[in-house]
């Protein structure tokens, strides 16, 4: 071991996707209404993860 927490990556990684399901959303709420529900579970999925 050696000491390093593979936390950072997966919490990088999560905090990259946040971002890019806000830019989608911000985009169907635009232009593709149909998707926002799906969007907003994802965004609040990913907020739950990132809160573990």
């Amino acid at each position: 071991m050696t000491g390093h927490s593979h936390e950072l990556p997966s919490q990088q990684k999560l905090e990259h996707r946040l971002k890019e399901v806000e830019r989608d959303l911000a985009r169907a709420e635009k232009s593709d209404p149909e998707r926002i529900h799906a969007l907003e579970a994802e965004i609040k999925k990913i907020q739950s993860e990132l809160q573990d």
